[in-house]
């Protein structure tokens, strides 16, 4: 064997190449086969082969059932080796009676990183995975043995907890406990906060993330425990939530100087309540930092008055996405899309999905969509209705192009005229290959869209065919 293998960083350097984490299934099978016959080859080969092998447990589905427990000199073994695992995926307890012989006080995996846990049921044994290096913690539900993460895992950046079934007041009430034990996280979801863990979460330095999935939860916040909160690092903050009343009391009573991306989704957005939202996301002082807005909801209740969401948003300067799906009508016209896109330079993703019921046809006209392209250069995706029957502009005579738009969705945009609609997008939006759209009609039947499209697709092969 050359000499050079016996050096250290040499031969990491030749492992780095067979990594079974940074390949295909089938490579990844060949890879970890190599590594283990490199493991028995000598001695220099050994311990960095073994590191690499069992850094991370691999998913693979197998039936312990009738398998006697491990002897001592078996789980000696695997305790040698258990010190190189920096990643674990648990989804059953079926294993674990092969640990017996195991001493069930300490971590068994004491150089652990990264933990998830998918399994819902009995979590006794969760204490032997919760190692004082874990960063990274993933949970399917909130546990009794939640309690121990914070005293055993000192260094916990992140702290992924999901939903399984309604939480109960005193499993809520441990969430909170074990979100305030926490001194260094970075990142955290789960499925609800109260006054005392938001208010904890204000004065974390460290906390960069926080999404709540609080789908089918029913414990409001109190208003009356509620303060000025300022979280000075938070950069993101997603709800996925039943209800918006949570988020729209937390918006009210905070601020986000950092704030950059802002998500929410919600299965029911009164009108009413969709304007406060608005309104308080507008004043939490992220103006000049947030990049990304996105807010869904298809359930709501029928307003004759628009929403002011687009007039609220005109503040945040460094806006780059913009995705409001409502069942209410935004009120755009011409002069609003103008002015959004001159508060809006930096964006580059605009999707402003309108109702399929309004009444009133789109008032945006061509010129007008024109106009305020001019105003985002880096605009590469657009979704909005527009009134595409009353053509107002000429392609034939227009120089300017968009070339950076890649994506078009006009909506519930009617149509009268696809050859001229397809000529202006051809001529004026030369990076568009075709049209989205919103059609209730047969899939199988020809609309005035599908024709768009088609004319696109030949006005281009027209134009690159040679000319002879």
């Amino acid at each position: 064997m050359h000499r050079a293998l016996f050096v250290s960083e040499v031969l990491l350097e030749v492992f780095s190449h067979l990594n079974p984490f940074q390949s295909s299934s089938w490579d990844e099978r060949l890879s970890r086969k190599s590594f283990a016959v490199l493991a028995w080859t000598c001695k220099a080969f050994h311990e960095p082969a073994m590191d690499l092998l069992t850094q991370r447990s691999v998913r693979r589905s197998w039936r312990s059932e009738g398998i006697e427990p491990l002897s001592e000199h078996e789980a000696r073994q695997l305790l040698r080796h258990a010190a190189r695992v920096q990643s674990l995926h648990i989804s059953t307890d079926g294993h674990f009676h092969l640990l017996t012989v195991l001493p069930f006080q300490k971590c068994l995996f004491p150089r652990l990183l990264a933990l998830d846990w998918e399994h819902a049921g009995n979590t006794r044994r969760l204490h032997l995975f919760l190692s004082p290096m874990l960063r990274r913690c993933t949970l399917s539900a909130v546990h009794s043995d939640l309690k121990s993460i914070a005293t055993c895992c000192p260094v916990l950046e992140s702290l992924s907890i999901g939903t399984f079934g309604v939480p109960t007041a005193d499993e809520l009430s441990l969430l909170s406990d074990t979100v305030r034990s926490c001194k260094q996280l970075v990142d955290l979801n789960c499925p609800y906060l109260d006054f005392a863990a938001w208010k904890y979460l204000s004065h974390l330095p460290t906390i960069l993330a926080v999404k709540i999935n609080d789908g089918i939860s029913h414990h409001p916040l109190n208003r009356d425990d509620l303060y000025c909160a300022r979280f000075l690092n938070l950069t993101t903050l997603i709800f996925d939530v039943g209800s918006c009343a949570d988020v729209i009391t937390v918006m009210q009573h905070s601020e986000f100087p950092s704030l950059k991306e802002f998500q929410m989704y919600a299965n029911v957005l009164p009108w009413a309540k969709a304007e406060q939202l608005c309104h308080a996301l507008s004043l939490c002082k992220a103006c000049d930092t947030l990049e990304r807005i996105e807010i869904f909801s298809c359930n709501s209740d029928h307003s004759p008055e628009p929403l002011t969401v687009v007039k609220r948003f005109l503040c945040f300067r460094q806006l780059q996405v913009l995705s409001l799906t409502v069942n209410y009508d935004i009120g755009l016209d011409n002069d609003l899309l103008l002015e959004a896109m001159s508060n809006w330079p930096h964006i580059r993703r605009l999707e402003l999905n309108n109702p399929c019921f309004m009444v009133a046809p789109p008032t945006v006209t061509f010129r007008g969509l024109f106009a305020a392209l001019r105003k985002c250069p880096d605009l590469h995706t657009l979704q909005v209705s527009i009134d595409a029957v009353n053509i107002d502009i000429d392609a034939t005579v227009e120089s300017f192009r968009h070339t950076s738009l890649q994506s078009l969705d006009l909506s519930y945009s009617d149509i009268a005229n696809p050859k001229a609609v397809a000529r202006i997008i051809l001529s004026m939006l030369p990076g568009v290959d075709g049209i989205g759209y919103n059609d209730f009609a047969d899939p199988d039947e020809p609309t005035p869209w599908h024709e768009v499209d088609s004319l696109l697709l030949e006005f281009r092969n027209a134009q690159a065919a040679p000319t002879t």
